[in-house]
């Protein structure tokens, strides 16, 4: 069923972007607007460009635009291998949901296509080879050890052909293979130095912009990342994924406006094409919508993050089949690191989930947790339901069922055959749940001992892909519970830690200003309460934090 934006939506973004011209066939199409790459092949020259186009479209992950493309080539010059390569990689999805088993036949199919093709390089052999390695037998054996010798074929096309290219795609396999959860930057230092060889040479290709931001979404590479983040959606404007792609370094940083922007541009840019291609299977950037009202939220526009939420809960309605995948270890990790979920109805069902729930915590619609379907039965749906309840119990005063709610949330947590990531992420929320029904009940002790668990476990694993998970995070957390039990001290410097690992979030800075308010440091106070308010100059203006902020400063701290 195709779903459809309602119109009187779109004035919540900005003037409609420039949008590539996409009533045309592809053969007809130019390279403008995704931006351009370029491959030496044994294809024809006729193709040649249109081959480019679709390797443009490739490295943008625009996949069903890129199988399209490489299809159209290869029925244009059937004997043109490497189109076939082309095609095949379009079904595998790095750092988003892994092929289905029908996806790698058809894949698998492909490469014995491009197999058979009679004009083939050496190089060509060299990619056709790799592919093979991925697809084996349209899927057959472990994914994690094609996924390997994928890598390890991509390493010897790199030792015999050091090319750009070349450089991409083995850099992106080496970035695709880290382990979800697993730290150090080992595999991510060799694909960096692949790409910033490339970007040394040509700083507008779409593939090292793109490449460039995944590598580095980390806290503490972010930074590195900012140069690609700030080029890459100008070098394609016409893709969706890359007006998405820079709000991974901007979310990290703290940079919620430059954030707003380009997802507003992401989500335009995926209703055009959804429009254009008529289809019900095209591609909705649900995860730039994510994002999009993260940033609202950031910046203290309630209403516009209230009309996303409206967005994607009628997208949600809409929806003829709600049933996603099977509840794997694999998909839970990927959840809660916020990782693209690419098929449908998942990525609706998983968009509006997080979307909804976002809105209720940040905002504090406590009233409104009590209407939150579970709609999907996977353990971290099911966790964050459970986590939502503890804290709005505790939020009216009902320590017992902030209490029980906590108590299922902890056997939830104890359940086997989970992902180590996902287990320890809904460890962290029963510690966190637990912590909330304590300070309902008056248990200070407890709060104290249950968020001094809660810290710790966040603190063992890297500040995940944003926007967070959990919602709040824990230091943050920590820090208000810590500011109603009348210890500021304290709460500052958890308020602090909140904003070394997730810098700019203003409610945050909000609670070092309180804090030092509260502790008589008139000159933090004011310094941080002008912070806040800079981070909140788009507001909504009856929000009553900036009330909070604009007396103090005006008073002079007095």
């Amino acid at each position: 069923m195709k779903l459809f934006l309602a119109a009187s939506a779109l004035a919540l973004f900005l003037a409609p972007h420039a949008l590539y011209a996409q009533s045309t066939p592809a053969s007809e199409r130019p390279i403008a607007g995704l931006g351009h790459a370029h491959m030496d092949t044994s294809c024809s020259p006729g193709v040649s460009a249109d081959f480019d186009r679709a390797l443009a479209l490739l490295h943008n992950f625009w996949y069903a635009r890129a199988l399209e493309a490489f299809t159209e080539v290869a029925q244009r010059d059937p004997d043109c291998a490497i189109a076939y390569w082309g095609a095949a990689k379009t079904y595998d999805h790095p750092f988003w949901d892994p092929p289905t088993r029908s996806d790698e036949s058809a894949a698998w199919a492909l490469v014995q296509k491009g197999m058979r093709a009679t004009r083939k390089s050496p190089r060509e052999r060299m990619y056709l080879a790799a592919v093979a390695a991925l697809y084996k037998d349209g899927g057959a054996g472990p994914k994690s050890a094609r996924d390997q010798a994928y890598v390890d074929a991509m390493a010897s096309a790199y030792a015999a052909y050091p090319d750009d290219e070349t450089k991409l795609f083995y850099g992106l396999a080496l970035l695709a293979t880290v382990k979800e959860g697993s730290k150090g930057f080992e595999r991510q230092g060799l694909a960096a130095k692949l790409f910033e060889d490339v970007y040394a040479k040509n700083p507008h290709h779409p593939g090292v912009l793109h490449y460039l931001i995944h590598v580095y979404d980390d806290p503490g590479h972010a930074t590195d990342g900012l140069k690609a983040a700030r080029a890459y959606a100008a070098a394609a404007p016409a893709v969706p994924h890359a007006q998405h792609m820079p709000s991974h370094i901007f979310t990290r940083l703290g940079y919620w406006a430059e954030s707003a922007t380009t997802n507003e541009n992401a989500w335009r840019t995926s209703e055009a094409d959804v429009k254009r291609a008529a289809e019900s299977g095209a591609y909705r950037d649900f995860h730039a919508l994510n994002y999009l009202q993260y940033a609202y939220l950031q910046l203290g526009r309630f209403r516009d993050a209230k009309r996303v939420t409206g967005l994607i809960e009628a997208q949600y309605g809409a929806l003829s089949n709600k049933t996603t995948a099977p509840d794997t270890p694999d998909l839970q990790a990927r959840h809660v690191r916020g990782r693209t979920i690419y098929a449908l109805p998942d990525r609706v069902v998983y968009g509006y989930f997080d979307i909804l729930t976002r809105f209720m915590v940040e905002s504090g619609d406590w009233n409104a947790v009590t209407t939150v379907p579970l709609v999907a039965p996977s353990r971290d749906f099911r966790a964050m339901k459970l986590q939502l309840e503890a804290m709005a119990a505790a939020k009216r005063g009902d320590p017992a069922t902030a209490k029980t709610a906590a108590d299922e949330l902890e056997r939830l947590a104890s359940e086997p055959g989970q992902h180590p990531l996902a287990q320890t992420i809904i460890t962290l929320q029963a510690k966190e749940a637990q912590a909330v029904a304590a300070h309902a009940a008056g248990d200070e002790p407890r709060v104290i001992a249950m968020m001094t668990n809660a810290v710790e476990i966040e603190d063992s694993i890297e500040a995940l892909s944003q926007p967070p998970y959990p919602i709040i995070p824990a230091h943050e957390l920590y820090g208000t519970l810590l500011m109603e039990l009348r210890r500021p001290a304290e709460a500052a410097k958890h308020f602090a830690e909140a904003l070394r690992r997730t810098p700019g979030r203003p409610m945050a800075v909000y609670g070092i200003a309180r804090a030092a308010e509260v502790r008589g440091d008139r000159s933090t106070a004011v310094a941080r309460y002008t912070e806040f308010l800079e981070l909140w100059k788009q507001a909504d203006q009856d929000r009553p934090e900036l009330a909070t902020a604009r007396r103090f400063v005006t008073a002079g701290g007095g």
